[in-house]
């Protein structure tokens, strides 16, 4: 967790909030391993037919080496084969990560004014996206 995200942002989140997280029905962590180490994540919810994609995190050593990728890809087939029509999720506006959703089908729909605040005091907005399946 702490080696994906950067933490000038705060986006990482603490294995507190993780556990709390995961123990709810309906929460599903994947996970990606590169000899047997893990070396990325993605963390997901659902409700009824709707899934919110928590986060993505992939180890900065193996960024830009499609693991975020097939993690996305991997929660879209499990989102379909659940029944689920419709992923949301959150991206802090900058992060390169945002390039990455709307390359992979999502769509904006919506804005969190100075939703994340960062270590130096700045806000930056979050960017609710939808992909429909």
């Amino acid at each position: 967790m702490n080696d994906a995200f950067d933490p000038r942002f705060g986006e990482a989140w603490t294995a507190a909030q993780c556990l709390s997280t995961l123990v709810l029905p309906d929460c599903q962590l994947l996970l990606a391993k590169d000899v047997g180490e893990v070396c990325g994540f993605a963390m997901n919810r659902w409700v009824l037919d709707h899934q919110e994609l928590l986060m993505i995190g992939v180890a900065r050593r193996l960024q830009g080496q499609n693991i975020g990728k097939l993690l996305l890809s991997e929660t879209i087939q499990r989102a379909r084969q659940g029944g689920r029509t419709k992923i949301f999720l959150e991206v802090r506006d900058g992060n390169n990560a945002h390039g990455f959703y709307l390359k992979s089908g999502f769509t904006p729909i919506g804005r969190r004014k100075n939703y994340y605040k960062h270590a130096d005091g700045i806000s930056s907005d979050a960017i609710t996206l939808l992909l429909e399946l």
